[in-house]
């Protein structure tokens, strides 16, 4: 459902949209900036068990696959002086450790230096989450063989993307979120499955 290179309309399409794509650079897109790190980081100053903002990590992003609905950790008031602290729904993308993840922060969260920001977007934030996980494994592209990935704000910004009118993006994202919630319930279903077998097994062999 995104046009291949070159193309300025993708194979499937919703009914009704036949307005070409337009390309253009992500930094046009939104305001695209670097969270923001204390140091050092272990110094336990910097962090509140009690407190009601999140400190995210990218541990957090693999266990919640992107979407983040809770932090274990917490920043303290001192740490979120020295941090990006977010109160609303944004859309991130890791930088640092698993290169290219894309995140949906549903929580108050101090954002650390290895993520962006991607502040006062125009595009439907969905879609955009979409497509940043379809790009993944090609952010990749940017590093040098054997070497990590230096990802940087300046290379995201100048990233080029497809996109359509806003409606349409709106219609994609809904459709591939609803296939995400699917997928967990299953995998959620299937974990259920496989620890009732292994207790059965247990019972009958042990």
């Amino acid at each position: 459902m995104f046009p291949k290179q070159g193309a300025t309309e993708p194979e499937l399409r919703f009914k009704g949209f036949n307005a070409e794509w337009e390309e253009k650079k992500i930094g046009d897109l939104a305001d695209i900036v670097r969270g923001a790190s204390p140091r050092p980081i272990e110094d336990p100053k910097w962090f509140d068990k009690n407190s009601d903002v999140g400190w995210l990590r990218i541990r957090d992003v693999t266990e919640q696959d992107g979407r983040i609905y809770h932090l274990e950790q917490k920043i303290s008031k001192l740490g979120e002086e020295k941090t990006r602290v977010l109160t609303e729904t944004h859309l991130l993308l890791s930088i640092a450790a698993s290169v290219g993840k894309p995140v949906v922060n549903y929580v108050n969260t101090g954002v650390h230096d290895g993520f962006l920001i991607f502040k006062k977007p125009v595009f439907d934030l969905e879609y955009m989450f979409q497509w940043l996980k379809y790009f993944e494994v090609k952010w990749q592209q940017y590093g040098q063989p054997g070497s990590q990935v230096n990802l940087n704000s300046d290379i995201v910004k100048r990233q080029k993307i497809s996109i359509p009118k806003s409606e349409e993006q709106t219609k994609i994202g809904k459709l591939f979120k609803q296939l995400d919630t699917l997928i967990s319930q299953h995998q959620a279903q299937l974990k259920k499955l496989n620890n009732i077998k292994q207790a059965c097994l247990e019972k009958m062999f042990v």
